[in-house]
């Protein structure tokens, strides 16, 4: 079912959704260098016990260089478990990058500054 307030509205009117994503975050990486070590994302709850299944990033920058959110073969057990590299998705201003949660993914150490994106969770 869907989840939309479509009390008081005639047809063809706008849908709007009851809640607002309440766990969307800015993220800022300030200095280069700045990356996040291979992981899939968690499952998160709302309020009324749906759980999340996919990750969303909204770019809200360009980065000439670095930054990539780069998608591997797994999560790396240790230093000596190369995972494979699948594909990478450069930080560039407007570009959104829906995935699962499941998906093995990093991301690769900036190198233009600042990189800044906008995280949050599709249920």
């Amino acid at each position: 079912g869907t989840n939309h307030d479509d009390a008081g509205r005639g047809a063809g009117a706008a849908r709007t959704h009851r809640a607002a994503l309440p766990q969307m975050r800015f993220l800022h990486y300030d200095e280069p260098g700045g990356d996040l070590a291979p992981h899939v994302d968690l499952a998160r709850t709302d309020a009324a016990g749906r759980a999340s299944t996919h990750t969303f990033i909204l770019y809200t920058r360009d980065c000439a260089e670095g930054g990539e959110t780069g998608f591997l073969s797994h999560v790396p057990a240790s230093r000596t478990d190369a995972a494979t590299a699948i594909a990478a998705v450069a930080p560039r201003r407007g570009r959104l990058l829906v995935f699962p949660h499941v998906a093995p993914h990093e991301g690769r150490a900036t190198v233009s500054v600042p990189k800044v994106l906008l995280r949050g969770e599709v249920y």
